[in-house]
């Protein structure tokens, strides 16, 4: 899954438990939305700072497939659209302040409402 409603994560299986312990920063750049009117689509580019590196709150899991081969995957963390991006989508990546990575991405930070609070 690639990506993941913030505003359910803490209670839905698949993220419950990487939400706690498997948080991750994904580097971005930049992110693209699509606007649909009718049956034509869009694309938009979204910058941040004028193309300023920032990151997405993300969440990684691991698990092993049939063959028992381990396979590695992360989602974003999505949330409702920011005043930019409301009149393109109705949601978006959620883009972490960098004076939150450090807590985002400590190990010993279990308490799920807080992470959900950043």
């Amino acid at each position: 899954m690639i990506n993941a409603s913030s505003e359910t994560a803490a209670t839905k299986p698949a993220f419950r438990d990487a939400l706690k312990s498997r948080r991750c920063l994904v580097p971005a750049d930049a992110f693209y939305e699509w606007q649909r009117t009718g049956r034509t689509k869009q694309l938009f580019c979204f910058e941040v700072n004028d193309g300023s590196l920032f990151a997405f709150a993300g969440l990684w899991d691991r698990w092993k497939d049939p063959n028992g081969t381990w396979v590695k995957s992360c989602s974003i963390l999505t949330t409702t659209p920011n005043g930019v991006t409301t009149a393109v989508h109705d949601r978006m990546p959620f883009i972490l302040d960098p004076n939150n990575y450090d807590l985002w991405l400590d190990p010993g930070m279990t308490n799920v409402d807080a992470a959900c609070d950043l």
